[in-house]
């Protein structure tokens, strides 16, 4: 008979590669470094395989390690549910959420009223960025859970929706009789503005940048107003559609999604209900 892989390697294991390290993994867990490298060599014991390459850059998964990686995250998850499903303590204590600058309000309007109806004795803290930032901070741990922009590197993250990106302009801006076109940007390290430019550069358009701004209401007031086009969600320009027109000779087939995701460490009988609560949500604010 084989034996039963115990869920307290797993998680330490989960651990060490979300951190990128020994060292990240033993502060997370409250565990010296020597304990965390002892409970990864039982584990590869156990297995009898090598999980994990350290070298001075710090460490990089085995082929076994992929496999087994993807098998702890689903034995964890289903070890959440159950527990979660199990307990009879209302939920309690501090989460902290990331939100997108951009769907802060509704996040605001919407899910917290939900929150505090079905999850009372919960304390909300909120964070607002951009999606890339909200990224680092999960990483950190200084979020619990956040919604991003999803970006092609990360494919195995949860989508919650999905709307149109649409390059707009309005009818009296005449884009075809103006070069270069006048175009609005989001400003920073942003997702985006990397599309924006990148459809631009495909498309040998040239272009004057006449705005930039790290907030959507302000670029989609310059696309209304006639001062430039840009590339915008859809439900951005949901009041507007019948006033603006596509611009010719860039892509209309572009699709923003946006993704949920969670430190490591967060405590894992808040997870799974908490993921549902947000799910319920933005199915009935962005369907």
């Amino acid at each position: 008979m084989k034996s039963l892989l115990d869920f307290e390697l797993l998680n330490t294991f989960s651990t060490v590669v979300a951190e990128g390290g020994f060292k990240g993994a033993a502060a997370r867990l409250y565990r010296s470094q020597s304990t965390i490298s002892m409970q990864i060599k039982r584990l590869e014991d156990q297995l009898e395989v090598c999980l994990l390459q350290r070298s001075n850059q710090g460490i990089k998964l085995t082929s076994e390690g992929k496999t087994l990686l993807a098998y702890t995250e689903r034995f964890l998850r289903l070890n959440n549910e159950a527990l979660t499903a199990l307990s009879t303590e209302p939920l309690s204590g501090e989460v902290h959420f990331g939100v997108p600058t951009d769907y802060a309000q509704a996040f605001v309007q919407h899910f917290i009223p939900r929150l505090k109806r079905e999850f009372p004795e919960l304390s909300p803290r909120i964070t607002c960025s951009r999606s890339r930032e909200l990224r680092e901070m999960i990483k950190r741990a200084d979020l619990d859970i956040a919604i991003v922009t999803g970006e092609a590197e990360f494919d195995n993250e949860e989508t919650l929706w999905t709307e149109r990106l649409l390059w707009s302009a309005a009818t009296s801006l005449r884009p075809q009789q103006q070069e270069p076109l006048p175009v609005a940007l989001f400003e920073g390290d942003c997702v985006l503005r990397e599309n924006c430019l990148d459809d631009l550069k495909q498309a040998n358009i040239r272009y004057e940048l006449v705005m930039t701004s790290p907030e959507l209401e302000n670029l989609t007031a310059a696309v209304t107003a006639g001062l430039a086009a840009s590339l915008l969600p859809e439900s951005s320009l949901a009041n507007h559609l019948e006033e603006l027109q596509p611009i010719t000779g860039l892509p209309h087939n572009r699709v923003l999604r946006m993704n949920l995701i969670q430190a490591s460490s967060f405590e894992s009988t808040l997870l799974v209900p908490l993921k549902n609560c947000i799910r319920e949500t933005a199915r009935s604010v962005m369907t």
